[in-house]
C-alpha cells in the first residue's frame, strides 16, 4: 500500500510535462531549486521528522534524506538546463508515467522475469513502454513548438516511439549492482536519474534531425 502511494505521487509529478505552457526556463529552474532546498533542508530525518516519516522508505533512514524525491529533482534539473523546454518536459513524462506504471503493473501482474534484471518483469517493461508512449504523444501534442499539425504528428509519433523505447531499455539496467554506498552514488547511479536524461537526449537528437 505504501509503495502504491509513493508511485501515485511519482506519477503525479508527470504534471511537469506541461510546464512549457506556463513557465520559461528560468522560472522552471527556480521551482527546481526550491524543491531541492525543501528535500535537503526541510523534508529530512533530522528536520521535519513527521513529514519525513510519512514519505520515507527504509533506505531513506540510512541516508537521512528522501532519496526518491532527490533523484527526481536532480533529473528534472538536468533536463530543464540542457534540453529544449518541450523535450525536457517530455522526458519527465517518460520517468513519471513509464516508471510509475511499470512498478505497479510489474508488482501486480508481473510473472516473467526480465532477462536483464531479474528484480523486474517483462510485463513491467511493456507497461513502461505503453504508458511512456501515451504520455509523450499527449505532451508533445500540447507543447511541441511546431507550426503545422503534420509536423506535430510526425514529431509526436517518432519522438514518442524513440523516447519510450529508450526509456524502457534504460529502466531495465540493474544500476543497483554498479554503485557504492555514498549518497551521491545512490542518487546519480539510478534508473530514475538516467531514464529521463537518456530518453530526453535521444528525443532531442531526433528533433534536430527531423526539423
Amino acid at each position: 500500500m505504501e509503495e502504491l502511494r509513493r508511485k501515485t505521487v511519482h506519477i503525479g509529478m508527470g504534471l511537469w510535462m506541461f510546464y512549457p505552457l506556463v513557465l520559461t526556463r528560468i522560472p522552471a529552474l527556480l521551482v527546481v531549486a526550491i524543491m531541492l532546498f525543501l528535500a535537503l533542508y526541510v523534508f529530512r530525518l533530522h528536520a521535519w521528522r513527521a513529514s519525513f516519516v510519512a514519505m520515507a522508505r527504509e533506505e531513506d533512514y540510512v541516508y537521512g534524506y528522501l532519496i526518491g524525491p532527490l533523484i527526481y529533482i536532480c533529473a528534472i534539473g538536468v533536463c530543464v538546463i540542457f534540453y529544449p523546454l518541450f523535450i525536457s518536459a517530455a522526458s519527465i513524462g517518460v520517468m513519471a508515467f513509464g516508471d510509475g506504471f511499470a512498478t505497479i503493473v510489474g508488482k501486480r501482474w508481473g510473472r516473467t522475469r526480465n532477462p536483464v534484471d531479474d528484480n523486474k518483469t517483462v510485463e513491467g517493461s511493456v507497461a513502461f513502454f505503453i504508458f511512456a508512449f501515451a504520455a509523450l504523444i499527449f505532451a508533445m501534442h500540447f507543447t511541441a513548438p511546431l507550426d503545422t499539425l503534420r509536423d506535430v504528428a510526425t514529431l509526436a509519433a517518432i519522438g514518442a516511439i524513440v523516447g519510450a523505447i529508450v526509456g524502457a531499455i534504460v529502466e531495465m539496467i540493474p544500476f543497483e549492482l554498479h554503485r557504492g554506498t555514498s549518497i551521491y552514488q545512490r542518487i546519480f547511479i539510478d534508473d530514475n536519474f538516467f531514464v529521463p536524461i537518456v530518453s530526453g537526449l535521444v528525443m532531442a537528437l531526433s528533433y534536430m534531425v527531423l526539423f
